[in-house]
């Protein structure tokens, strides 16, 4: 089993990043693959240009892998700070990039006829981990309906679970020891 780790935060000693690595560990130690990408550090493009869409490919090196890995994964695992609502761009236009005909779904049916939209990731089981300042938590409500229904929902994930950590700025940093404690467990349970 391979796991696909997306991390989306610009400063790498963020907590965003101590939970992708805590992540990481737990699921090396549960004997998974993972395939961890920091796409800020990787400067990932996040611009979707209309010549993609239109050619249904893409030729960037990286997101030739990070589909492949996206194939081949049965898990997926998004960790990010809530900005403004709504996790970074960067990790948007992952999606917009990634999630694409061809690979997170199909269209399909009879030429000149209307077409059923397909599924392609329905096997896979999916995490979403993000930080935030807000202190109540029904604040994320919208949040964790998007992606499930939106984001994973459109591409067959149904297998979804959500982590935050609220109040981040002024949690101390045994309150974080303790989100990573929780968090290691958690992967430890959903892997």
């Amino acid at each position: 089993m391979s796991v696909l780790l997306i991390v989306s935060h610009p400063k790498t000693g963020s907590l965003n990043h101590a939970a992708a690595d805590r992540i990481a560990t737990a699921l090396s130690e549960e004997g998974r693959t993972v395939h961890m990408h920091d796409l800020y550090q990787e400067h990932f493009e996040p611009v979707l240009e209309n010549e993609e869409i239109a050619r249904r490919f893409s030729f960037d090196e990286l997101i030739t892998r990070h589909a492949r890995e996206l194939q081949e994964a049965t898990g997926l695992v998004f960790v990010y700070p809530d900005w403004w609502g709504m996790p970074p761009a960067m990790l948007k236009g992952w999606i917009d990039r990634l999630f694409q005909p061809g690979l997170a779904f199909e269209f399909e049916g009879p030429e000149f006829l209307p077409k059923e939209k397909v599924p392609r990731l329905a096997d896979k089981r999916a995490l979403v981990v993000n930080t935030t300042n807000e202190t109540n938590p029904l604040s994320q409500e919208a949040m964790y309906a998007l992606w499930r229904e939106r984001v994973f929902g459109y591409v067959g994930i149904t297998n979804v679970s959500f982590k935050t950590f609220y109040n981040v700025r002024e949690s101390s940093g045994r309150q974080r020891r303790q989100w990573l404690t929780e968090l290691d467990e958690l992967v430890r349970r959903l892997f």
